[in-house]
């Protein structure tokens, strides 16, 4: 099957790459010229374990191919996916400018062309966009009648990066929103030797299914902070204490996003929550738990700051600039907060994190972080024994071992371990766990 990919950030990169892997050809289409300069030449344009390899093969293969023109992308397709971002505007309110952009690119492409390839959008976006914006811009940039003519599905991603190929193959769940009966058999069709329950909803039931799992994964995060907070001013080790209810999988759910750490950032969580906020703002409605968690997550960050100038350290030290291990995704990373915060309070700051590359950041990754920090090579590392000049280090990601926190310990550095590193012990003179 030749499937087009309009957006190749993470979702469209890792999708592209799986599909490829399954036998399909796949073109891959944005306006970005580094992105597709790579992509054409089986290159990865973003860091994420295990995708490049499957491009490169893909590529080598002759199944993959790229471009910057959208005809060119949508001729001879039998699908075009959309994976395009939808941030948020200052407001809170979903920017939807790309996804408009790229509906009008499909539909002009459409109006001048036999093909009627499926539409699919996997674009996080708010119930009711589907049908009340998408479906009408594409039919009047096409000049086709949905239903009739052509076909339009909503098929959410729960790709987490870091771990995205895993959740590719064995996804948690398959959803697909249909504007018309049976308007997603095409695409279930790829999906036939994947192994996990499918679920054919309404388009609007379909978009709030993402946001109702990435708001549960923000709230999980919250909670197990704040009850944490609880656990540490009575002097109880809050990792224990999560043991025992992360281990309660049948009325708990999942132990995922439950143990206690940091506070959460990344492209999904943060955006997603606003954009619920602001549609109960529009809508009149109050929601004072998921308000909430907006500003419980902010006093983790608040919390942090505070804690490490407590200290008065002139040098410190961070292993972990992007929101999670195992990405170079900056947007919205509570540890890009915690050090512009140092930053200006003239505290010299050194963060080793082995996936960022600064030559290799595009897009609104790049922006973002250049924005808040500046240029990123005055502040980065390329070992963690650079990080021992520091006063203080704050481990935000398990990258490091046991052995190297004892090093620092020993030297007389100060640690701060947000991602409970195994093997230390927590009553070592220096040493530090967020809650424990």
């Amino acid at each position: 099957m030749r499937i087009s990919i309009f957006g190749t950030g993470y979702v469209g990169t890792v999708s592209g790459a799986c599909l490829v892997r399954d036998g399909h050809e796949v073109i891959g289409v944005d306006p970005v010229v580094g992105k597709i300069t790579d992509l054409a030449q089986g290159l990865c344009p973003i860091q994420e374990p295990g995708v490049a390899k499957l491009l490169a093969k893909g590529h080598k293969a002759g199944r993959l191919k790229a471009t910057t023109d959208p005809s060119e992308g949508t001729t001879g397709s039998d699908m075009v996916w959309i994976c395009v971002g939808t941030p948020s505007k200052p407001d809170g309110e979903v920017d939807l400018s790309a996804l408009d952009t790229v509906i009008r690119e499909v539909g002009k492409a459409l109006r001048n062309s036999k093909d009627r390839p499926l539409i699919v959008v996997r674009s996080t976006c708010l119930p009711g966009t589907m049908s009340n914006r998408v479906i009408p811009l594409l039919a009047e940039t096409s000049g086709l009648k949905v239903g009739r003519d052509i076909h339009v599905v909503y098929h959410p991603e729960f790709l987490r990066e870091g771990v995205a190929l895993e959740d590719f193959d064995n996804p948690p769940k398959i959803v697909v929103g249909e504007a018309h009966s049976g308007a997603g058999d095409l695409l279930l069709s790829i999906y036939q030797k994947y192994d996990a329950p499918c679920f054919r909803l309404e388009l609007n039931e379909a978009e709030m299914v993402k946001y109702c799992d990435n708001l549960f994964h923000a709230m999980k995060i919250t909670f197990a902070n704040e009850v944490a907070a609880v656990a540490r001013s009575i002097g109880a080790d809050a990792r224990h204490i999560a043991e025992v209810y992360c281990a309660d999988t049948k009325l708990n759910i999942s132990p995922c996003y439950l143990k206690p750490g940091f506070a959460y950032g990344g492209s999904c969580l943060p955006k997603d929550l606003r954009a619920i906020l602001r549609l109960a703002s529009i809508n009149s409605l109050r929601l004072p738990m998921l308000q909430g968690i907006v500003e419980s997550n902010e006093l983790q960050i608040h919390n942090l700051i505070t804690r490490v100038l407590s200290y008065g350290p002139d040098i410190v030290g961070m292993v972990g600039l992007a929101f999670k291990p195992n990405t170079d995704d900056m947007r919205e990373s509570p540890y890009v907060k915690v050090a512009k915060a140092l930053i200006s309070e003239g505290i010299e700051l050194r963060i080793y994190d082995s996936t960022v590359q600064p030559e290799r950041l595009m897009g609104s990754n790049k922006q973002q972080v250049q924005k808040t920090l500046g240029r990123l090579e005055g502040l980065l590392v390329n070992s963690p024994e650079k990080l021992s000049a520091a006063n203080l280090i704050i481990v935000n990601h398990p990258t490091i071992d046991a052995d190297r926190i004892r090093n620092w310990l020993n030297a007389g550095i100060r640690i701060l371990d947000l991602a409970g590193i195994d093997g230390v012990d927590s009553r070592d003179d220096g040493y530090e766990g967020i809650y424990w």
